[in-house]
């Protein structure tokens, strides 16, 4: 049976063959502290333009560093 309360998240097994399978640059976790309301205002963007908080944070860095 398959299991429809899945979050959406890739799992291991899956991420490994995306890794595999994409020619992109290896990506690394970077942490942050933000205040709650800036990074709920931040999520809501990222819906409104139908990418993840992860596409919007790195777009927005970049536009900045072209600068």
């Amino acid at each position: 049976m398959k299991n429809i309360l899945k979050t959406g998240r890739p799992s291991r097994k899956e991420k490994a063959i995306a890794a595999i399978q994409s020619s992109e640059e290896e990506t690394i976790r970077m942490n942050v502290n933000i205040p709650r309301s800036f990074h709920k205002k931040i999520k809501q963007r990222a819906l409104d333009e139908n990418i993840t908080v992860t596409e919007l944070v790195c777009k927005s860095i970049n536009k900045y560093m072209e600068k």
